[in-house]
């Protein structure tokens, strides 16, 4: 009998392609899951991964076996759906974007703690890669996420749709402006979003710009780029809904880049599930109302 965690290791290297970016997904060190598949291999009885400069390759037998360990993961994760639905019937399993405000999550889980409506809710914050395999393998029950053309089969709800700007102090020489170019920035220190959605989109456009930014924060944390942009020491590119109290944001000229936010849902049954929450019908009146 193979341990579920050999399985999950063996999924995130044939699906990440190194075995260093595995580790970082599946919360390991790198030494520990290298472990993990040699000791898979010697219970299979195959070498299942091709080492190269480039990374790792599967061999036939791993891609073989690739096919098999998908599908028992798959059987694994509706096994704990399906206990999670016996024993507690009012969970509310819903994937949160880490990239949504923190503050607005805080106001609405408020706003539903004083429903009491007896709701219970399981929120996993992660990225948006993260929160649409979880609801692929059944692991949610609804997502609160960016919602992409290629996700039909979810259900897409959109409920906004929210332009990137740049994000500067509230005293920046340019922060009354209309809109601002990118050029204009050229001697800011930026705050880099590291988790950023549209992060590729973001350097693509500066860098046609021959504008190579310096940087002041690198960071996988909101809070923390919002912090450094309140003290002065730069700028950022966020989703305006981040704007606040001592913050300008500010249109950047020719990027015409939005994102759209809103529900994607595991199956129809959970579409009906959605429509009585009323943690989601908190989420809902919070962007008819913006």
């Amino acid at each position: 009998m193979i341990d579920q965690y050999l399985l999950r290791y063996f999924l995130a290297v044939a699906e990440t392609g190194t075995f260093s970016r595995a580790a970082v997904r599946v919360s390991v060190t790198q030494p520990t899951l290298s472990a993990g598949i040699a000791k898979l291999e010697r219970e299979l009885g195959a070498r299942l991964f091709d080492r190269t400069r480039q990374g790792v390759a599967l061999t036939p037998a791993g891609s073989r076996f690739l096919v098999r360990a998908r599908r028992i993961a798959a059987e694994y994760e509706h096994a704990l759906v399906e206990l999670g639905e016996v024993t507690d019937p009012t969970l509310l399993r819903i994937g949160v974007l880490g990239t949504i405000p923190s503050a607005l999550v805080e106001r609405l889980l408020a706003a539903h703690r004083a429903l009491g409506s007896g709701e219970a809710l399981e929120m996993i914050d992660g990225s948006e890669r993260d929160i649409a395999e979880r609801l692929e393998r059944g692991r949610l029950d609804l997502a609160w996420t960016v919602i992409r053309p290629h996700q039909a089969r979810f259900a897409p709800e959109e409920l906004a749709r929210e332009r990137y700007m740049m994000v500067l102090p509230a005293d920046h020489p340019l922060a009354g402006e209309e809109a601002v170019m990118a050029e204009q920035l050229a001697r800011d220190r930026m705050a880099l979003r590291r988790h950023c959605e549209a992060l590729p989109e973001i350097n693509r456009f500066f860098v046609a710009r021959g504008v190579r930014p310096r940087f002041v924060l690198k960071t996988t944390s909101d809070e923390r780029v919002l912090a450094v942009v309140r003290s002065g020491a730069g700028v950022g590119m966020m989703p305006e809904c981040f704007a606040g109290p001592g913050l300008a944001m500010v249109p950047v000229r020719d990027f015409d880049l939005e994102r759209s936010l809103g529900l994607l849902h595991a199956s129809e049954a959970h579409i009906a599930q959605a429509l009585s929450s009323p943690f989601v019908a908190l989420v809902r009146e919070h962007y008819q109302a913006a």
